[in-house]
């Protein structure tokens, strides 16, 4: 009977305790209502106010803090998805301070007539094909053939009607050294460079490449070392024959100048070239010329030269937005650049929410250097390869035996088409090729005027009896001229639109804005539900502790 006595009474305890502890906490809530600095909540629990006077303070407490919080959600949201921020940055960058773009230069005549005449040879294997009739081909009918198909590829007026597509399907590097044999070499192509105002080779200004158009000249870029993995690549034939290494200049930092004073006038030590500020002459002149002879089925519609500009780092390759050099005329290009920079704290963000990658965080498998054209080239090539188990005969790849030949137009014209694609689908995007972080864009502007230099060899030959010329009568001649538009340009900068400091601090205006919120309300509702309630609680625990010792003590006294 006293145990169930005692068990009844500890239950009696703790229901006590509960219901006391409930009421502290309920007094300790109207206790912070009525003291805190959160503007409005004091008059909902304030006496001597009517009832419908704190119905109104609630309501309108409470729809202060929903809008509160429905601008904080809307910061947020503006931090998630646009946390960075491009703008014009305060200072002009000077020319000095970015390379000089890599000029490519693709003649129009893509196969000197004395060394291959294509149309004599279309003729002549056309014959010999419907005359064998279907008989065994001898090893030299053979290459013929395939250098044939070889050279067709950069022949774009040419329509191949043979049906030996299985056994000709593949080509192998010997087309890059049947391209180079045929093409119009620096003699043909090159009558004299002028740089900075000085007369230089063209032999040394000017190196080899590799474009969809053929066998290209391109200068200023950086050596093939540089730009490509070569231990990665084929090792039949060079895609760029440049050898010219960097010196005083980095993709990150620019270049590297001992002394300030020297950017108007950087010295000849640095390559790539930068940029010369000088307007009084252009920075590069180049007289190109081309044979009058030229084939009549091989490209034979277009005449002249493309020009193409690109960042020194890129891999110089052709595309559709080109710069025409016409014969007969003087082209001056009025450079301009586009200057992009991002700032570090970027690197914390992901690449997908910043849109661009820095340096080292993109690896490609054939170049050394990240850059949107040279990620697209390397992706085309990898998706060629996929598609048609074979690749053209410029784009980097590690065997040279699976070349590609003009039967297999369709399928690389799809591979294309598969790229631009994939490109343009959020559900598939597999190249990934985001712009550079820090990045220099190149435009020009191009102006063209009458250039007759025949009348000029003309005048000369009569008045000095010019040996050759017969020679230098039988090539048209232009004229280009590169300089920059202006000493200095507008540069760009990409940075954060928000950070944390940022987002709190817009979080922060919007709760003083709307309830009066300090960190100090914070630090108080901290205080509240935990110093407070625990110091409390614990104050009603040592009563009840003390209380039971003293109805001890009276239960004793009493027997």
């Amino acid at each position: 009977m006293v145990i169930i006595t005692n068990v009844y009474g500890d239950v009696c305890i703790r229901k006590a305790r509960r219901k006391r502890q409930k009421l502290l906490v309920k007094e300790l809530m109207l206790e912070y209502a009525n003291n805190t600095t959160l503007h409005g909540l004091p008059y909902v629990t304030r006496s001597g106010l009517t009832r419908l006077e704190k119905v109104v303070w609630l309501i309108m407490f409470l729809a202060s803090m929903f809008m509160c919080l429905f601008l904080i959600s809307k910061v947020w949201l503006k931090w998630q998805t646009s946390p960075v921020i491009v703008t014009v940055s305060e200072q002009l960058v000077p020319v000095s301070m970015v390379p000089f773009p890599s000029v490519t230069v693709c003649p129009q005549s893509k196969c000197k007539v004395s060394v291959y005449n294509f149309t004599k040879m279309n003729v002549q294997l056309d014959k010999l094909y419907y005359r064998l009739n279907g008989s065994i081909l001898n090893e030299t009918m053979v290459q013929e053939f395939k250098k044939f198909y070889g050279i067709s590829q950069i022949c774009d007026s040419f329509d191949s009607t043979y049906v030996l597509r299985e056994k000709y399907r593949y080509t192998d590097s010997s087309i890059v050294d049947d391209l180079l044999e045929i093409s119009p070499d620096y003699e043909d192509v090159f009558y004299a460079c002028r740089l900075n105002g000085n007369y230089t080779s063209c032999r040394e200004l000017f190196d080899k490449v590799v474009t969809s158009e053929g066998i290209c000249y391109t200068m200023n870029s950086l050596a093939a070392s540089d730009i490509l993995r070569t231990e990665k690549l084929q090792k039949d034939y060079q895609y760029l024959n440049s050898s010219k290494q960097i010196k005083g200049w980095s993709l990150e930092h620019g270049y590297l100048y001992e002394n300030s004073a020297d950017h108007p006038n950087p010295s000849s030590s640095h390559y790539p070239m930068p940029g010369m500020p000088n307007r009084a002459s252009p920075d590069v002149e180049i007289v190109l010329r081309e044979y009058h002879i030229r084939d009549k089925l091989c490209n034979a519609i277009r005449s002249g030269f493309k020009v193409y500009i690109q960042h020194p780092a890129d891999l110089p390759q052709t595309s559709l937005y080109y710069y025409a050099v016409l014969n007969s005329q003087v082209s001056s290009m009025a450079l301009s650049f586009s200057i992009l920079n991002s700032s570090e704290k970027l690197r914390s963000y992901d690449a997908e929410v910043r849109q661009c990658y820095f340096p080292d965080e993109r690896y490609l498998r054939y170049f050394k250097i990240y850059t949107a054209s040279n990620c697209m080239i390397e992706c085309l090539s990898n998706i060629t390869y996929e598609k048609c188990g074979c690749v053209e005969f410029y784009m980097p790849h590690t065997n040279s035996k699976q070349i590609c030949t003009q039967f297999d137009d369709d399928c690389i014209e799809m591979a294309r088409e598969t790229m631009l694609h994939r490109e343009s689908s959020q559900e598939d995007y597999v190249c990934h090729c985001l712009p550079s972080c820090n990045s220099v864009d190149y435009d020009a502007e191009i102006l063209k005027t009458d250039y007759n230099l025949q009348k000029l060899i003309g005048i000369y030959d009569a008045l000095y009896k010019l040996p050759d010329k017969e020679t230098l009568n039988s090539y048209n001649y232009s004229k280009l001229e590169i300089y920059f538009k202006k000493p200095r340009f507008l540069s760009m900068r990409r940075s954060e639109l928000f950070g944390i400091i940022d987002f709190l601090a817009n979080c922060g205006g919007l709760l003083g804005l709307f309830l009066g919120f300090s960190f100090l309300s914070l630090m108080e509702i901290v205080y509240f539900l935990t110093l407070r309630l625990c110091c409390t609680l614990k104050k009603d625990l040592e009563e009840e502790k003390n209380e039971k010792m003293q109805g001890k003590e009276i239960h004793v006294e009493k027997y």
